[in-house]
């Protein structure tokens, strides 16, 4: 009678077995970008890149859901109880990953750690306005401010919070190795330029994410990024090249979502290196040269908006009445002359694969510089911890190809970092831009600091420290099984897609 019934029973096991590896296989998702992550220890890095696959590890004290609005997260609420003072309440019963509580211990260590000297965290300007966190309770933290902060609800949803206790244990290099966070997802592995996988934490906050287990793939070559969608080897893609959305969505298991983003395309100027690009006439003259609403309707399709300074239209304080640089050759010769730089020579640095067609749009922006007569030559740097370190450095090329954004959506996110004298990133000096910056970001006066930002932006159009681009359309590859829309912001938010 035994053995009658173990066959059946024995066929049912394997069939439930292998339904449940169907349905946990169906519940994975791959998404390929275009580069790896630069760090596991989110307070290392300033690359979006770098910063979508960390959160899916760690979470920040404030967020913006998906109509890019300020809500809570790991803080629940916040307040001014004084002109440099914001009271924060956190959320109780929340534990890192290793078991470890998150508490206002967790805030204060997590903040403290980006100022310290030899930590050398690029973040250091995102919180420049910070001066101290006083712990008031258990679940109850005050940050108090150098100057008044009408940024600091913004910049809250860039604190990412590190376990104090697996830091100290393990040390700086192993945090970043097997990174340990409060956020919806584990750790799973890091293959270098290869994946990086992370699974379902059921035990967050916010409940059981859909997704159960994802893989981070880098795939900087366009090709191999859309055989790979087309192939199931990856469900979501990015930078998807605007003439290849037909032949993609002409598959039933493709389509393509597309959303204005706030990356900012631009290039760089080394102003800080002396020489000819100290000039405001030769980037002036620059400027003249390229013929950049060209360069998008042909490169792109017409899928990027250009820009008249330093920050996108989505990002408040935007100036839409600042007018573009229009394209001149006769002026820009004009300018040169001027500067006594008529035989100017330049190399131009851009990444490959980190932003949507960024070699073809370097070499199509060096090919018009020498077009009109200042010979530029395209150095490509296919490495992008090698790209950014160039940067960190200040050892970039005449011109650098850059792009930014912060999903903070916070006006001093964008100018500080990359404009203020000294600041890692900025290839920049200006003691009047510096004092507009300061200005800009201490007024809490709504109005008056709209208008600080407009005045700022106009003199920064002037200076002319970059080649001005565009803003980017972000373009994704999605595998029609995935229930998924982008955000404005470039975040990939696991806890976002459904199946």
């Amino acid at each position: 009678m035994h053995g009658t019934f173990r066959l059946p029973l024995m066929l049912l096991a394997l069939f439930l077995t292998a339904t449940v590896a169907w349905a946990a296989g169906e519940r994975e998702v791959t998404i390929a970008q275009g580069i790896d992550a630069e760090f596991l220890d989110v307070q290392m890095t300033n690359n979006i890149v770098t910063l979508i696959i960390n959160g899916a590890i760690y979470d920040t004290l404030l967020t913006r859901d998906k109509q890019l609005q300020i809500v809570p997260h790991l803080a629940t609420s916040w307040k001014l109880v004084g002109d440099k003072v914001w009271e924060v309440k956190l959320r109780q019963g929340v534990k890192f990953h290793n078991g470890e509580p998150f508490d206002a211990n967790a805030v204060k260590f997590s903040a403290e750690r980006i100022q310290r000297a030899d930590f050398k965290s690029p973040q250091k300007g995102w919180f420049g306005t910070l001066d101290r966190v006083e712990i008031v309770d258990p679940f109850t933290v005050r940050l108090h401010t150098k100057t008044p902060d009408p940024a600091m609800p913004a910049r809250m949803t860039l604190m990412y919070q590190m376990a104090p206790k697996y830091v100290a244990q393990v040390g700086d290099a192993q945090a970043n190795l097997k990174p340990v966070g409060t956020g919806p997802f584990k750790f799973v592995e890091w293959q270098k330029n290869e994946r990086i996988v992370v699974e379902a934490n059921d035990a967050h906050w916010t409940g059981k994410p859909a997704v159960r287990r994802a893989t981070w793939r880098p795939i900087p070559e366009l090709g191999a990024r859309i055989a790979a969608l087309q192939t199931g080897q990856a469900d979501i893609i990015v930078n998807v090249p605007p003439d290849q959305m037909a032949t993609l969505q002409s598959s039933k298991a493709i389509r393509i979502e597309k959303v204005p983003s706030c990356r900012i395309i631009s290039f760089t100027i080394a102003q800080i290196k002396g020489g000819p690009l100290a000039d405001k006439r030769v980037r002036q003259a620059l400027n003249h040269a390229v013929d950049m609403q060209a360069i998008i309707d042909a490169v792109l399709m017409g899928n990027g908006k250009r820009l008249n300074s330093w920050m996108p239209p989505n990002v408040w304080g935007y100036d839409p009445s600042i007018p573009l640089y229009e394209y001149n050759p006769k002026k820009a010769k004009e300018l040169l002359a001027a500067a006594g730089q008529t035989n100017l020579t330049l190399t131009l640095q851009a990444p490959n694969g980190r932003w949507a067609m960024d070699k073809d749009i370097a070499q199509a922006v060096a090919g018009q510089l020498t077009e009109n007569g200042i010979k530029t030559t395209v150095k490509v740097i296919g490495e992008w911890g090698a790209y950014v370190r160039t940067i960190l450095d200040h050892k970039t090329e005449d011109i650098a190809m850059s792009g930014w954004c912060l999903p903070s959506l916070e006006p001093d996110h964008w100018v500080t970092p990359n404009l203020k004298t000294g600041e890692p990133v900025s290839q920049y000096a200006n003691a009047e831009v510096d004092k507009l910056i300061e200005q800009a970001r201490a007024e809490m006066n709504a109005d008056k600091r709209k208008q600080l930002y407009g005045q700022l932006l106009r003199v920064i159009h002037d200076e002319a420290p970059y080649i001005f681009g565009y803003q980017q359309m972000d373009i994704y590859g999605v595998n029609t099984r995935l229930k998924w829309t982008p955000r404005g912001d470039e975040s990939i938010r696991l806890t976002e897609i459904s199946f």
